[in-house]
């Protein structure tokens, strides 16, 4: 099969990648699918019945904002520590080959970014750990987030005094990220907006060119289902699914790589 998938990526002209949490995974950043996987790296949530989706919660954020930065605090630190691993290097280095590609991700990580994909070649559907908007918000604005410092007490997992403010109203500030339990008017969703916009562009410009689909690491159904709508968009299209736990899918015009991203780039490119 191998054989096959390389001969459908040299016959590509452009290339089109939906990545999930998984195209982190070797990067250590836990993909918190199961919640022993959160536990894991938690342990004080479990005996608080705090679960990934309750900390990632808007409401939750407003009632409790030292205990909220606590979670977004430690995940900046492990975010901004994090090093893209050779599986995006490869990518990279393979995209750069074509005539165009374009990235749509899920992750608010920014290991994209990091490992040299440009904005205008990016759509971080759900935003970025690294930048800050006001939890009002009382402008559509957001910041860089670089330079944050939060100190963190993990006996209770609350962050300490000095939780980052908005600059303009001083009211506490948030991750740019769609959090659970976010509205149109609680999230700053206009800087994503201006990336969805680019790939709506990107998809038209290259609608009929011989276009080979990477799905990696996405366990997300809903980006599943996205991702199956966008492949009827275009005239010649091949898939090739990353992940370890894929399921068999019987499609001619389709590959499962049941292997780890790194490993699987590396093998391909």
């Amino acid at each position: 099969m191998m054989k096959d998938v390389t001969t459908a990526i040299d016959g590509a002209e452009v290339i089109l990648i939906f990545a999930g949490a998984g195209m982190s995974a070797d990067s250590n950043l836990t993909t918190y699918r199961d919640k022993e996987g959160f536990y894991n790296e938690y342990p004080l949530y479990r005996d608080l019945k705090k679960n990934y989706v309750s900390m990632m919660s808007y409401q939750g954020l407003l009632e409790n904002p030292h205990f909220a930065w606590g979670y977004f605090a430690h995940q900046y630190t492990l975010y901004s520590n994090a090093i893209p691993h050779e599986g995006y290097k490869r990518l990279l280095a393979l995209c750069r080959s074509k005539d165009d590609y374009f990235v749509v991700t899920t992750n608010v990580d920014g290991l994209f970014k990091k490992a040299g994909f440009p904005s205008k070649n990016l759509h971080e559907v759900h935003g970025s750990l690294h930048n800050l908007q006001c939890s009002i918000p009382c402008e559509r604005k957001t910041w860089a987030t670089k330079g944050l410092t939060v100190e963190i007490d993990y006996s209770t997992m609350k962050a300490l005094d000095n939780l980052p403010l908005c600059p303009q109203c001083g009211f506490v500030s948030r991750p740019n990220i769609c959090m659970y339990g976010d509205t149109d008017e609680s999230y700053v969703w206009e800087e994503s907006a201006k990336n969805a916009k680019q790939f709506r562009d990107w998809k038209k410009k290259n609608k009929y060119k011989k276009i080979l689909i990477f799905e990696v690491g996405v366990g997300e159904e809903g980006l599943k289902r996205h991702l199956s709508q966008y492949r009827q968009e275009f005239s010649n299209e091949t898939l090739i699914r990353i992940n370890p736990d894929c399921d068999e899918i019987k499609d001619d015009m389709q590959f499962n790589l049941r292997m780890g991203v790194k490993d699987a780039f590396i093998a391909l490119y």
